[in-house]
């Protein structure tokens, strides 16, 4: 019965997030994990479909990335590294991101830095978690030269659906660079199959 009421609550919850009329994209993945390395798909309302491939690579999270989206192939190498803060539920991390393609040239390939940091707290099978984080941009033309670009709020759930499969709920939304003006809101459900 607390099964049934936990899965009925988070098919709800995922079905009016995802059909509300307040986000500016939605989209669903699926990600396969082993201990090795990740495979995962992206399937967004609008943009380009992500493909992406993961894994450990001298201690950082690092994954490759194809988004195609009709005729338009971009791609992006990223890395980064996320730890624990202590005893607390606290977590910070960063990332670094290159991101080329047929929508860039060679003046405005960019590189992204993102640190960032946030909660999460397990509580049987679910954990809620939110997240906040900065964006410094440089294109290749200056690749040195890196401007604050804008900033992030995340705030979602994962579910612990049986040992091998999980389902997470994300809300993102784009802000400036003074965590003021809101800008693009979007939602994702994902769902990992460990093996």
């Amino acid at each position: 019965m607390k099964k049934t009421i936990i899965t009925v609550a988070l098919a709800t919850m995922l079905g009016t997030s995802v059909m509300a009329d307040d986000f500016d994209n939605t989209a669903i993945k699926m990600t396969a994990v082993t201990e090795d390395y990740s495979i995962s798909i992206k399937a967004p309302k609008t943009g380009a479909t992500e493909f992406s491939i993961g894994g450990e690579v001298a201690s950082l999270d690092t994954s490759v990335t194809w988004k195609r989206n009709g005729e338009v192939d971009n791609y992006a190498i990223k890395a980064g590294k996320s730890m624990a803060l202590g005893m607390t539920p606290m977590y910070a991390g960063a990332s670094a991101k290159f991101s080329f393609g047929d929508s860039f040239n060679t003046d405005t390939r960019t590189l992204d830095l993102s640190p960032y940091v946030g909660v999460a707290h397990t509580m049987g099978k679910l954990t809620p978690f939110a997240e906040v984080g900065y964006a410094w941009q440089s294109t290749q033309k200056d690749i040195i030269d890196i401007n604050r670009d804008s900033s992030y709020l995340e705030v979602g759930a994962s579910y612990a659906l049986s040992e091998a499969v999980s389902a997470k709920v994300t809300v993102s939304e784009a802000r400036d660079i003074d965590f003021a003006n809101p800008g693009d809101r979007n939602a994702e459900i994902g769902l990992t199959f460990k093996f």
